[in-house]
């Protein structure tokens, strides 16, 4: 009986004490802190990935005080939020926000984390020229019918505004959903890991994304699918830099010495991007060639027709 009694103490004391934790993290917005933590650092680290906003207010917090999270990630095809992946995030007390990303992908070696190219001559600041204009993923929209969307990467042959990237494609039926931003990598800093292949540079980057809100106690509060030339992109741009100042003032993470030096360049030349991802109609994508400022077409997910 004195052993029963005392496992069930400390049951009850362990219950208590599981009940005080989770009930502080909720109340202080430790939760909804690590919530918005864990979005903003995916969805600008990843090349248009997004993350379901619909499962943010479920955080796990463990005994030990860390705090779990694991929500759906997707992308725009066409007007479908198609999910492409799981998102496992993890921050212990004190500790480094970590995340990692499933991805459930139909194919294996399918899509690409990172599909955009950056030429040297953009960081040398010099013209980009070169006789071909690659046409590899136009082949594959050459073959599709006429009741499919899907998503195209694109880079830039130089860098650009976000409002000009929005302007060369107003013409189109087609909807950008995210931009590659350059923020002085390989120029005025070094970087751990980056790929090359002759003068072609595949980097990590941030990635300039609908704009997301969050009110003073981390809740999400709104947020935008698709960039729009009729509303502008100011606010968007904007937006980028509050989050890098948030992300780097208030998140401890792997990247975020890279990211305030990001931060420092974005503050002294403007918001500049060397790629961007559409999604539309396969004949509106298809167009897209005839504009010479993009190269390197790749083509991402497709799905039958759903475009108002």
């Amino acid at each position: 009986m004195n052993a029963l009694s005392a496992t069930l103490m400390v049951f009850l004391i362990y219950g208590m004490y599981y009940s005080v934790v989770y009930i502080y993290h909720e109340q202080s917005g430790l939760n909804d802190k690590f919530s918005r933590s864990v979005m903003t650092t995916a969805e600008l680290h990843e090349s248009g990935l997004m993350v379901d906003k619909r499962g943010l207010s479920s955080v796990e917090v463990t005994p030990f005080l860390t705090q779990k999270k694991t929500l759906n990630v997707y992308k725009d095809v066409g007007e479908w939020q198609v999910i492409v992946g799981e998102l496992h995030a993890k921050k212990r007390l004190g500790g480094e926000l970590t995340y990692s990303i499933e991805e459930r992908g139909p194919y294996l070696n399918g899509d690409e984390r990172n599909p955009f190219y950056l030429q040297s001559a953009l960081m040398e600041g010099r013209k980009f020229t070169d006789s071909s204009h690659p046409n590899g993923a136009m082949n594959q929209l050459e073959k599709l019918e006429d009741g499919n969307v899907a998503v195209l990467f694109f880079s830039l042959r130089t860098l650009r505004s976000p409002e000009e990237v929005l302007e060369l494609l107003s013409d189109y039926d087609v909807k950008a959903t995210s931009m590659a931003v350059f923020a002085g990598e390989l120029k005025d800093f070094k970087l751990g890991t980056y790929s090359s292949s002759g003068a072609d540079y595949m980097i990590p980057h941030l990635t300039l994304r609908p704009k997301v809100q969050f009110g003073d106690n981390h809740s999400l509060s709104l947020w935008h699918t698709f960039f729009s030339m009729d509303d502008g992109i100011t606010d968007h741009v904007k937006q980028l830099i509050a989050d890098v100042e948030w992300m780097t003032d208030n998140i401890k993470y792997n990247g975020v010495d890279e990211d305030t030096k990001r931060l420092a360049y974005l503050r002294k030349n403007g918001v500049q991007v060397y790629g961007a991802t559409v999604t539309g109609p396969v004949r509106e994508l298809e167009k897209l060639k005839e504009e010479q400022e993009f190269w390197e077409f790749r083509l991402g997910r497709i799905e039958v027709w759903n475009w108002s």
